[in-house]
């Protein structure tokens, strides 16, 4: 039995910790995930799951694993990827010409069907010649989900809006398992990563979360409480490009909610879309880095851009362990295709193997600034804050121009709470932005400007100085 306390204190501590809410009419779900959870983990009473589950993180990513709902499928609600084809793409198409890159993401991904429709759709509609570049970042609180995404294996159900020959087209039969295995050119278009979206995060230049094109987050923020919603809506506003698009699951469009962004009806759904006159930061959403929120789990690191043509780009560094690690298998020659490897390891989660993929490539390359940055970076996600600021102040020692190396310092002297030193960091970013053109793009990773950067500069220094 839960009683009035217990049901109380769980409840508190999924609204805090990852903005699920359960009120008093889904108390009954809540018990029932519960006793699933202390089954599966051996507990015999909801006291010791509570002390367990406040106390460890595997036994927390467990509780969130078994109260996540995963129903999805390939394609789901087809008008909205009609919309993506016929009014969201030819939008962004005209004003990426240029650059021909775009950066998508999938918040609340589950077990990969929807990041991978993306990428689908993203490769059959656009130009392969000369092929355009796109960075996809799926996010999903849930480990489970994770790993089974990765795998990139499904079964009928999960095509059945699906056209046999696009499925066809794309995934590989293997009827012994009676799966379908999707194609490797695909599945390698798609970054996994574990993100809360309810912990204030993000949008983070410095990590990669920022500056995309187009946001799918559907059917995720309908288990949030009003007031975390409101914050996620801005957060993803403002991990959006001027211009950018956001679509939502069709229980979640809310006038209120969306109001700073441009409304577009589209048939069978609603679409959002961040005015291009908006700056791509506001107060309201750049992270807090008070220290009084401890994230579950690292977000993602900045997802290489890869060509949606066929075959997949030949550069693409190999990732075994014995690469790096002295196998007969001849390593890169060149820095940037080390780092690389060790970013590929990071985007994935493997934390030690990046970090041993990193120290390899120092070794080989000490002189090379982006490898200490990405230490940094390996080290920050993992809460190890003098290790990372060691290696950021390494990366702007080799390099006194790397802007982002000196963001990334200041972020860490604000969660280690030496203002001084943060103000003094941010000073030398805004002095080397100072002379540069608005367009200039100054983080490749990212794709950001520095007009972009200045601005949160600007508003980070803001944060700062109210402390």
């Amino acid at each position: 039995m839960l009683s009035d306390e217990l049901y109380n204190r769980f409840a508190t501590l999924l609204r805090q910790r990852a903005g699920l809410s359960y009120p008093e009419q889904r108390r009954a779900d809540l018990t029932h995930g519960l006793q699933r959870l202390a089954l599966y983990l051996g507990v015999e009473s909801f006291e010791q799951l509570l002390a367990m589950v406040e106390s460890r993180p595997s036994a927390w990513d467990e509780l969130i694993a078994e109260l996540t709902i995963g129903e999805t499928y390939f394609f789901r609600n087809a008008a909205q990827f009609a919309a993506l084809r016929d009014i969201i793409l030819p939008d962004l198409m005209q004003r990426r010409a240029t650059m021909r890159y775009l950066r998508v993401g999938s918040a609340g991904c589950a077990t990969g069907e929807e990041p991978y429709s993306l990428a689908i759709t993203l490769h059959e509609v656009l130009p392969a010649n000369p092929p355009w570049q796109v960075s996809i970042l799926a996010t999903d609180i849930n480990r489970r989900f994770l790993n089974r995404a990765r795998e990139a294996r499904y079964g009928n159900w999960s095509f059945r809006e699906t056209p046999d020959d696009l499925r066809d087209r794309y995934f590989v039969a293997e009827p012994e398992k009676g799966l379908w295995r999707l194609n490797d050119d695909i599945r390698q278009t798609v970054t996994f990563a574990q993100l809360n979206l309810a912990e204030p995060t993000y949008p983070a230049p410095h990590l990669g979360i920022v500056a995309f094109d187009l946001i799918f987050c559907r059917n995720v923020m309908i288990y949030f409480d009003e007031e975390t919603t409101r914050q996620v809506v801005q957060r993803l506003y403002d991990a959006l490009v001027p211009g950018g698009w956001l679509v939502v699951g069709h229980a979640e469009p809310n006038v209120v909610l969306y109001r700073q962004f441009e409304t577009h009806n589209a048939p069978g759904t609603i679409l959002y879309r961040k005015p291009l006159q908006a700056p791509l930061f506001t107060n309201a959403s750049t992270p807090d880095q008070s220290g009084h929120i401890v994230p579950s789990s690292p977000p993602a690191l900045p997802a290489s851009p890869v060509s949606l043509s066929l075959p997949p780009r030949a550069s693409s560094a190999p990732t075994s362990p014995g690469v790096l690690s002295g196998a007969s298998t001849p390593a890169p020659a060149r820095p940037e295709d080390l780092l690389h490897t060790a970013r590929t390891a990071a985007d994935r989660g493997d934390w030690q193997q990046a970090q041993t993929q990193i120290e390899a490539l120092i070794k080989a390359h000490p002189l090379f600034a982006p490898a200490y940055h990405l230490q940094g970076q390996i080290a920050e996600h993992v809460g190890h804050l003098e290790a990372a600021l060691a290696a950021y102040r390494r990366s702007v020692y080799l390099d006194p121009c790397l802007i982002v190396g000196y963001i990334s310092m200041a972020h860490v002297y604000t969660q280690l709470r030496q203002p001084e030193a943060a103000r003094r960091t941010l000073r030398s970013a805004q002095t080397l932005l100072g002379d540069l053109a608005d367009s200039q793009v100054v983080d490749d990773a990212t794709g950001s400007t520095a007009a972009e950067l200045r601005n949160y500069v600007r508003l980070l220094m803001e944060k700062v100085d109210l402390r």
